[in-house]
C-alpha cells in the first residue's frame, strides 16, 4: 500500500490519534508488508490511507480478525460472495467433505451438473449453464457469444457500470461527453483505441436516451449489457427503466445481458430477475454461488448458450479452462446454495430488512446533522456517498469529497468496521441485530470525529 500523502501536521486531534492507534496495533502486518513490496507488482486493493496494509488471518461470521489479533466487523463480505457470512457451516462442511476426495481432478466431477440444476431452477431465464473461474471470464465468454450467436460486432454497457478485467470491459464512459450520449474510452494501458471506439458503445444509465441509442444502432449491436443494480450506485429503484430496457431490447432483435455476479443469490435468491421479474436472454453469476470459492458462471435461454456446444448448427466458441467446474469450487457452491434454498423465505427479508435499517439510521444521521453523505442501497449491498446533490447515476457522484472520503474509512477502521478498498460494503446474514447496531454507532462516531477534526 502506498504512504500517504497527508502532512502530520495537517491533521487534526482525532485523525492523527486514529493513525497512531492502527499503526501501533498492526506491527506483524506492517512487517509483512516490507517483505511484499520486495517481491510483489502489484498487492491487493487497499483498504485504508495508511503507510502499510492490513492483512487478515482468520474470519469468522461477521468479523475479521487481522495477524496482529485485532477483530473487525466486516462489510467487505469478500467482495460480495459470502452471503451467509464468513466461514458458514455449510460452506465449510461441503468443502471439507470434498478436500478428503480430492480437489483437482482436470475430468469433470458430478458436481456441474448439481450446482447447475440449483442455478437453473432458481431462474425461468436460465435453460442452460456454462462454468468458468471468475466474473471476468464469465462475461469475457458472455460477449463472445452474443457475437456468435447474432453475427454482430458491437455490444453496449452503461455508464458507471463493471463487467470485469479484460479488455472489452474496461471501457469508461468519457466525462467531457455528453450525459446523455456518452462516448467510451479505455480504462487504463494497454487497450487499443478500437476496442471503445469500433467494438463497445456505451449507454446513459438511467436515462431513456439509452433506447433510442439501442434503435439507433441495433444494426450492429449484439447484446446490451447491464448490472441490474449498479455496484457504484446500488439502488433498488430501476424496476421502470429495466423494463423499458428489455422491451427494447425485444422490439430491435438485440440479446439482453442481466450482469448479476455481484447481485445473483444475493438481491434475492433469483437475483435482480426475480427481484423486477424480468427475463434477460442471457446471465452472468459468480461471487455468490461458489460459496466464497472462485467461480463464474454463463446461464440463459438455449438459443444462446447453443453456442457453446455447436448444437442446432449454431456458431461454435472457444470456451474453457483447466479449472473451470472443478470439484472444490463446485462443492462450496452446492453447500452455499442449498443453504440459501433451503431458508430463502427468512434470509431475504432479512438482509433487506437489516440493510434499510441500516440505510435509513444512517442518512436520519446525516440529514439531521447537515453532512453530505447519503448511505445508498440495495438491501445488503450499500455504498456510501459524499456529496449534497441527489445521485440518479454515477455522474452525480462529486469526487471533490475524496479526501474526506478516504478519512471516513480510515477513521471507521479504528472504530473496528472495515470496508473495501472499492468502498462497496456488505452485509450477512451472520450480521445480527447487535453487529448492526455496532456498525451504526461506528459510521456516527466516524462523521463526529470527522466534524471535530473540520471535516465536514
Amino acid at each position: 500500500m502506498p504512504g500517504t500523502n497527508t502532512h502530520q501536521k495537517d491533521l487534526g486531534e482525532n485523525s492523527l490519534a486514529v493513525r497512531n492507534k492502527l499503526i501501533e496495533r498492526t506491527a506483524r502486518s506492517e512487517k509483512i508488508a516490507s517483505k511484499g513490496q520486495e517481491v510483489l507488482a502489484q498487492e491487493i486493493v487497499q483498504t485504508v490511507d495508511l503507510p502499510h496494509q492490513i492483512y487478515i488471518d482468520s474470519a469468522e461470521g461477521p468479523y475479521l480478525i487481522d495477524l496482529d489479533g485485532n477483530r473487525y466487523i466486516d462489510l467487505t463480505g469478500g467482495f460480495g460472495p459470502n452471503v451467509l457470512g464468513n466461514k458458514p457451516k455449510a460452506v465449510e462442511s461441503a468443502l471439507s467433505s470434498q478436500i478428503k476426495k480430492g480437489w483437482h481432478y482436470g475430468i469433470p466431477s458430478e458436481g456441474q451438473a448439481h450446482l447447475a440444476e440449483l442455478i437453473k431452477d432458481s431462474s425461468p431465464s436460465v435453460d442452460e449453464v456454462m462454468f468458468c473461474n471468475s466474473g471476468s471470464e464469465a462475461t469475457m465468454f458472455a460477449f463472445r457469444a452474443a457475437r456468435a450467436v447474432t453475427g454482430k460486432r458491437v455490444v453496449a454497457l452503461f455508464d458507471g457500470s463493471y463487467h470485469g478485467i479484460h479488455d472489452y470491459a474496461l471501457i469508461r464512459a468519457d466525462s467531457k461527453s455528453d450525459r446523455s450520449t456518452p462516448s467510451s474510452i479505455p480504462l487504463g494501458a494497454g487497450i487499443p483505441d478500437e476496442v471503445s471506439k469500433d467494438l463497445m458503445l456505451m449507454l446513459p444509465y438511467r436515462d431513456e436516451n439509452a433506447f433510442e441509442l439501442i434503435r439507433q444502432y441495433k444494426n450492429d449491436l449484439a447484446m446490451v449489457v447491464i448490472e441490474p443494480v449498479q455496484s457504484s450506485n446500488p439502488r433498488l429503484d430501476n424496476e421502470e427503466f429495466l423494463h423499458g430496457l428489455r422491451e427494447v431490447c425485444s422490439e430491435c432483435e438485440v440479446l439482453l445481458m442481466f450482469d448479476e455476479v455481484i447481485t445473483g443469490f444475493r438481491i434475492e435468491y433469483g437475483g435482480c430477475q426475480e427481484y423486477y421479474n424480468i427475463k434477460p436472454d442471457l446471465i452472468t453469476y459468480g461471487k455468490a454461488v461458489g460459496g466464497g470459492m472462485p467461480i463464474g458462471v454463463v446461464a440463459g435461454s438455449k438459443q444462446v448458450m447453443n453456442s457453446f456446444s455447436g448444437a442446432e448448427e449454431t456458431p461454435a466458441i472457444f470456451a474453457g479452462g483447466t479449472f473451470s467446474g472443478n470439484p472444490l469450487t463446485m462443492a462450496g457452491g452446492i453447500g452455499a446454495l442449498e443453504y440459501l434454498r433451503d431458508n430463502k423465505e427468512t434470509i431475504y427479508p432479512y438482509l433487506h430488512e437489516q440493510g434499510n435499517r441500516l440505510a435509513k439510521e444512517i442518512n436520519e444521521f446525516c440529514k439531521m446533522n447537515n453532512i453530505p453523505a447519503k448511505l445508498m442501497n440495495a438491501g445488503s449491498m450499500m455504498h456510501l456517498i459524499f456529496g449534497g446533490e441527489a445521485v440518479d447515476s454515477s455522474r452525480d457522484i462529486d469526487r471533490s469529497y475524496y479526501k474526506i472520503e478516504r478519512e471516513f474509512y480510515l477513521h471507521l477502521l479504528g472504530h473496528n468496521v472495515i470496508v473495501p478498498g472499492i468502498h462497496l460494503a456488505f452485509i450477512s446474514y451472520a450480521h445480527t441485530p447487535e453487529v448492526i447496531d455496532k456498525i451504526i454507532d461506528a459510521f456516527k462516531n466516524t462523521f463526529e470525529d470527522l466534524r471535530s477534526d473540520g471535516y465536514l
